[in-house]
């Protein structure tokens, strides 16, 4: 069980100008021994990372934010976070930037959320143990509020190129309330069916067919559901069922 409660209160934050990495700097402090969650937030990351290690582009006036979490469920729940935080983000982005229509937000499994087909933030969660070998995580975001890259094999956009101009500080406000609201629907696990049902609500490709890339290998099938641990339930063309818990996804025309 989790050592402390979301009560709707701030979770303290801890500001920087400028650092490597807020993922990077939540798990030292888990390693040093802070047993309370708190907020890290960086103007800029030097050494920002996505999934797998990927560089993550930091440019000033986007949203570089890592919520700690000493404690907050048993390890083999903390894949979860990652659609727990997935939701908030899209709660908050809704509640900060309410002129983008709800439709227009979309849940790309396993980590990002896409806006108007875009992609407008991706989530990084990092399972550790903390000073007395408990679980813990680190739950970091990247959200495109002001800059989006355009050098990428994906389309990207931002809050900004969307109409929908929204200050970091106030989406990591949002951000901060939806977060205590959705953990505490998680519950540690325990909610994670309503979890679940929601995140499918709004997941790119639910029910169509997509492409999954593992490594050097393609997986082609109708995107069927996620299990109980997140891993993406895909039913191939020849009929056989294919659990997946990493890849990079895309959606395909109907054939």
């Amino acid at each position: 069980m989790a050592s402390y409660e979301f009560q709707g209160s701030t979770v303290p934050i801890i500001r920087f100008t400028e650092i490597g990495s807020t993922n990077a700097e939540g798990l030292a402090r888990l390693n040093r021994g802070e047993v309370f969650p708190v907020w890290l937030v960086a103007d800029v990351q030097t050494a920002g990372r996505g999934r797998r290690g990927r560089p993550w582009t930091s440019e000033l006036g986007n949203l570089f934010a890592t919520l700690v979490l000493p404690n907050p469920a048993p390890a083999a729940n903390l894949a979860q976070l990652c659609f727990v935080a997935g939701l908030a983000l899209r709660d908050a982005v809704l509640a900060a930037a309410p002129q983008i229509p709800a439709e227009n937000l979309e849940m790309k499994w396993p980590n990002d959320l896409l806006l108007n087909g875009g992609k407008l933030a991706g989530i990084l969660v990092e399972g550790a143990s903390d000073s007395s070998g408990r679980a813990a995580a680190v739950i970091g975001f990247g959200v495109n509020c002001l800059h989006h890259p355009v050098d990428l094999p994906y389309r990207a956009t931002s809050l900004e190129a969307a109409g929908a101009p929204t200050a970091p500080d106030r989406l990591l406000e949002a951000l901060d309330l939806a977060m205590a609201v959705r953990l505490n629907q998680w519950n540690t696990g325990n909610g994670f069916p309503a979890i679940r049902s929601d995140w499918m609500r709004h997941a790119l490709g639910m029910g169509d067919q997509v492409s999954v890339k593992i490594g050097d290998r393609e997986v082609v099938g109708r995107f069927e559901s996620i299990d109980a641990r997140g891993a993406m339930m895909l039913r191939r063309r020849d009929g056989v069922a294919e659990i997946i818990t990493a890849g990079d996804v895309s959606v395909r025309v109907q054939d």
